[in-house]
């Protein structure tokens, strides 16, 4: 018998004979059902559940087409939920056989194909094998020899066959090659089952493993991402000890600026140079200082929060890089190979580099049933530290705008008609929006409309209270007053730092 991970080949002409040979012992069984199998990196393979005497006691032919895993034989190896796969070919061939009875086997001589002769009620069916080409191909015949279900269509140069068609076999190609000699001693069938099952558990992990690997650097990615968009948002130590420093200018000459002044110079403290810092002209300096102060507060919370996500980043980045060492460690031809990537699979998900397992997506769907929809919004930080709400469609739009935004908080959305998603920055009481916060939250206002990647666009903005639903309007459609307009210029850095920011769940 080869070794586990050594078949090269499907069954030649002569190995499949012995198999057909052993399989004879199986004539009178009756056919159960008809599933078929996906293996992972593998094609469709085709799984006959036979029931033989008068015992509940079942047998399994595994039908592999095509290529080095195509054979035909008796299997013990028993193939998880998540591996079975239907189709309107199957149902049709499962219709026909279950229940049918198998009366004969039969092999041309020196061909890569075998028959299965079944009776039922309903008539005479016949399970046609072909094991040669790279796809292979079953084909199940009614009494008078047409194909009612098939593993595919074929239409090639020298045959066609379709759902309806007469089956005839493929042209003998006259050859010159040499049958190679037989890999399996009897029991052939169970020498077939242990040595291209071992080969395809080995297939399988490989095609895991490679999934996971690409998993873990992805995520892994962006985790490094993220912290390289958080450190250099802390590198910019400067930005509220500068706005601090321009306030107390400002409080210190504000009795020498006129009013309506649109800037104001004054001396150095240290230089004694001229000094000249932009206003507002519409707004007193004293007035302006305190807002400087405010932004100057507004940083500093920011970068509480900065460092704390900083610091999961990279916490988050060196665990992936230990599972990826891992990973690469594993050799995935052995026995324990399949154990060891089920262990590194639940750091895997922990980490959020792998999907959630179907149990716990049923588990978190029977959760979310007790919990309105609408809870996990897209969740941001603006560059002060206040958070800022996105809907990803019109029923969140909804219920973020209408039962979880306070009326003091800032709405947003993108102008000139345009969908585009519910944006609410979470203000505290008498607090208002920073121009810096109102450009990051116009930024995500654009990023999730049909407005993205367009240079200059307008968006309007009013407070919470100033939005209300009118009775029937469409999930997503509010009437706005008192708003005003901002426009948003494409900056790649400032949506960077905020994607960066995400506290998606």
């Amino acid at each position: 018998m080869p070794a586990p991970g050594a078949v090269a080949r499907g069954l030649s002409a002569t190995e499949l004979a012995a198999a057909v040979g052993e399989l004879q012992a199986l004539v009178g069984a009756t056919v159960v059902d008809v599933a078929g199998v996906r293996p992972a990196g593998g094609d469709d393979d085709l799984l006959l559940v036979l029931r033989t005497g008068t015992t509940d006691a079942k047998t399994f032919l595994h039908v592999a087409l095509g290529g080095p895993r195509a054979r035909i034989a008796t299997t013990t190896r028993r193939f998880g939920k998540d591996a079975f796969v239907r189709g309107p070919a199957l149902d049709v061939a499962a219709h026909h056989l279950r229940a049918a009875s198998l009366r004969r086997l039969v092999q041309q001589p020196g061909e890569r194909s075998c028959e299965l002769h079944f009776g039922s009620g309903a008539g005479d069916r016949r399970l046609v094998v072909e094991l040669f080409g790279a796809r292979g191909l079953w084909a199940v015949l009614d009494a008078e020899g047409r194909a009612v279900a098939l593993s595919r269509e074929v239409e090639t140069a020298v045959r066609t066959l379709r759902t309806g068609d007469l089956y005839q076999a493929p042209p003998v190609m006259a050859t010159n090659r040499t049958e190679p000699a037989p890999r399996f001693a009897p029991p052939v069938l169970a020498a077939i089952d242990a040595a291209f099952s071992a080969n395809d558990r080995t297939t399988e992990i490989a095609v895991v493993h490679d999934r996971y690997v690409r998993a873990v650097r992805r995520v892994r990615g962006s985790a490094r991402d993220k912290a390289a968009g958080l450190g250099a948002q802390l590198a910019d130590v400067d930005r509220s000890k500068h706005l601090r420093e321009q306030a107390d200018m400002m409080l210190a000459f504000a009795h020498t600026v006129p009013r309506g002044a649109p800037s104001m110079t004054f001396p150095d403290p240290l230089s004694g140079e001229p000094r000249t810092i932009e206003l507002d002209p519409s707004r007193p300096v004293t007035a302006q200082a305190r807002a400087a102060y405010e932004r100057a507060r507004r940083l500093d919370d920011g970068r509480e929060v900065a460092v704390r996500r900083l610091a999961e980043a990279e916490r988050t980045e060196a665990a992936l890089a230990a599972l990826e060492t891992s990973l690469l460690a594993i050799d995935v031809s052995a026995a324990d190979a399949g154990a060891d990537l089920a262990l590194i699979a639940a750091d895997l998900r922990r980490l959020g580099a792998l999907p959630r397992e179907p149990g716990d997506r049923r588990r978190e769907a029977t959760r979310s049933r007790a919990v309105e929809r609408g809870e996990n919004f897209r969740r941001y930080v603006s560059a002060e530290g206040y958070p800022i709400l996105v809907g990803r469609d019109d029923e969140q739009n909804d219920r973020l705008t209408m039962r979880v935004a306070n009326g003091n908080d800032l709405w947003l959305h993108v102008g000139g008609g345009r969908p585009g998603s519910h944006v609410v920055v979470r203000l505290p009481k008498q607090k208002t929006a920073s121009l810096e916060t109102l450009l990051d939250a116009a930024a995500l206002a654009v990023h999730f409309s049909k407005a993205r990647g367009e240079a200059r666009i307008e968006v309007v903005y009013t407070p919470r209270k100033h939005v209300r639903k009118p009775k029937g309007a469409a999930p997503g459609a509010v009437v706005t007053t008192q708003t005003k307009t901002i426009v948003s210029l494409l900056d790649e850095q400032r949506l960077r730092r905020l994607l960066d920011s995400s506290q998606d769940t």
